[in-house]
């Protein structure tokens, strides 16, 4: 069974890598944000960030749940909200803050 996302994207099960997990930032606001990352390469990056962070994130994609945890349908964060939250909303720097601050959780 697939997430149905806003823009009309589904995320499935089948689409998540083998060992991938959520790295999540909790906001002021309780919203949490988070991309889909391998637990290893995020550990290695954090040591030698000569790795590219492509290694490390299944995908550029960043994804909220207003009330956090695995609460579904996840959405895909606005513009406004990324701004809001990391003061950028270019998700090349939004994936990278997640890596770098993010806490990994299990689906």
């Amino acid at each position: 069974m697939g997430v149905n996302m806003k823009n009309g994207h589904n995320i499935n099960s089948s689409d998540m890598r083998e060992g991938t997990c959520k790295l999540n930032y909790k906001a002021q606001n309780g919203e949490e944000y988070y991309v889909i990352a391998i637990p290893d390469m995020v550990e290695k990056w954090k040591k030698d960030k000569t790795i590219p962070i492509v290694d490390v994130v299944q995908s550029f994609d960043v994804f909220t749940s207003p009330a956090g945890g695995n609460v579904f349908p996840a959405d895909r964060p606005s513009k406004g909200q990324l701004e809001s939250v990391f003061n950028t909303s270019n998700t090349d720097e939004v994936v990278r803050y997640l890596v770098e601050n993010g806490t990994p959780k299990n689906f």
